[in-house]
C-alpha cells in the first residue's frame, strides 16, 4: 500500500504487521512516520518505510505559529503551520512538553491552552520522530477561543492571563504570548 503524503508522526501500523524501516520509528508497539514523504507497507516482505525528507524548513530557535491539536497530562500536541518570516504553508506535528510552557511551574497544561487556540512557540530540538517546541518567556498563545462557545476571547487587561468571552461572558486563563492579540498570521 502506498499513500501520497504521509506526515511526521502519522500511524502506518504495528510492529505485529511490519518491521520499522528507514523514515519511520516504533513506539509502544506501533510504528509512525519520522519524516515526510510517501509511506510504503511492503506487506509481501513486512516493512514499512517513508521515503522523503524531513522538512529542511525546520531549525531549531526558529519560531513556529500552529493550532493545539491534542492536551494531555504532561504534553500538548500542535500542529505547526507557519514559519516566522517564510511563505508558505507547513503541516507538522510538534509537541510541547509541560516543562516547556512556562518559567513557573504548570500542573494542568489545560489550564494554560484549549483545543484550537493558536500559539506562538519557538523549536528547541528536532530529532527523527519529534519536534519539540517551547512556550516559555514572551512566547503563548496568540489567539484564544472559549471552551464553552468557541467564540474568540479578549484580554482583560487588569488581570495578566486572564480572557473573557464577549459572546458569554466566561472567563478563562492562559499562558499568553506578549502580543496576544496583535498577531497577523499570513
Amino acid at each position: 500500500m502506498e499513500k501520497e503524503t504521509t506526515l511526521i508522526g502519522e500511524y502506518l501500523g504495528t510492529i505485529e504487521e511490519f518491521v520499522p524501516g528507514e523514515g519511520t520509528y516504533a513506539d509502544d508497539g506501533k510504528i509512525y512516520a519520522s519524516n515526510i514523504g510517501k509511506a510504503i507497507l511492503d506487506k509481501e516482505n513486512h516493512t514499512a518505510r517513508v521515503d522523503g525528507k524531513f522538512p529542511s524548513e525546520l531549525k531549531v530557535g526558529q519560531i513556529i505559529f500552529g493550532e493545539v491539536l491534542n492536551i494531555r497530562k504532561n504534553i500538548v500536541t500542535i500542529i505547526a503551520r507557519k514559519i516566522q518570516g517564510i511563505k508558505g504553508e507547513i503541516d507538522v506535528k510538534t509537541g510541547l512538553y509541560v516543562s516547556n510552557i512556562s518559567d513557573s511551574y504548570v500542573e494542568r497544561p489545560d489550564d494554560m491552552f484549549g483545543i484550537g487556540d493558536i500559539i506562538k512557540g519557538k523549536i528547541i530540538k528536532i530529532e527523527p520522530g519529534m519536534i519539540d517546541i517551547s512556550t516559555k518567556g514572551e512566547f503563548g498563545v496568540v489567539k484564544a477561543f472559549c471552551k464553552r462557545c468557541r467564540y474568540p476571547l479578549v484580554e482583560l487587561k487588569k488581570f495578566k492571563g486572564k480572557l473573557v468571552c464577549p459572546s458569554c461572558g466566561h472567563r478563562e486563563q492562559r499562558k499568553l504570548a506578549k502580543d496576544y492579540g496583535n498577531v497577523a498570521i499570513i
